[in-house]
Formats: structure tokens, sequence, C-alpha cells
């Protein structure tokens, strides 16, 4: 596990970037803009003690999204290998939950396109 600190404006993934982290925000905000916002405005903010990143890790599938920190930022963050080693040492209903819930909002995010 990393602890990272973000400037403000910084990019922490981009959309079409590799699955490698899944993320905690710790301290600060950050914007999650859709690939077709060419605002300043994010479709989605996460606030502090919010996991974000997941939905790539969970589903080994490119980022759908770009996350951009909105101010100085504090981001924990665990690699795609140490979040399968926790979720393959979890009961079989738990990886197929994580693994539904996010294909679902995969489609619901694909039909609103």
């Amino acid at each position: 596990m990393d602890r990272i600190k973000y400037n403000i404006n910084q990019s922490i993934f981009k959309a079409g970037d590799p699955p490698d982290k899944m993320y905690l925000l710790v301290k600060g905000k950050v914007g999650i803009f859709l690939p077709l916002n060419d605002t300043k405005n994010p479709n989605f903010i996460i606030e502090e003690n919010e996991l974000f990143g997941e939905m790539g890790v969970i589903e080994n599938q490119s980022r759908m999204a770009t996350a951009r920190c909105l101010e100085d930022s504090e981001i924990l963050s665990i690699t795609k290998k140490e979040f399968d080693e926790r979720v393959n040492a979890s009961d079989v209903f738990v990886k197929g939950s994580l693994n539904a819930l996010s294909y679902r909002l995969r489609q619901v995010e694909k039909k609103m396109k």
C-alpha cells in the first residue's frame, strides 16, 4: 500500500489507462471526468474516505474515466495484485458480488453513451 500526495489539477489516471491500482482518498477532492466531458466540471466528485478506480481493477478493464485532483490531495493506493490477493482470500459470495456490481455499473455507463 502506498500513500501519495497529489497537487491540484494533477491526474491520477486517464480514460484508457490500464487498471493497475485502486485508490482511497484520505484528504482533498478528486473529480471523475467521463470521456465525453471536456469541461472543467467533473461528472462525479470523490470526497474524503471514498474509494475510486475500483471498477477497472475488479473487471481488469481499461479505465473508463479520468481522475483528476480538484485540490491538493493525499491518496492511499493498492495494486491490482494486492487487491486480487485480498479478494481471492475472501468468500465466493464476496468475489461474485464485486464482479456483478462492477459489470452492471459498466453496462449502465455504456447505455448512457
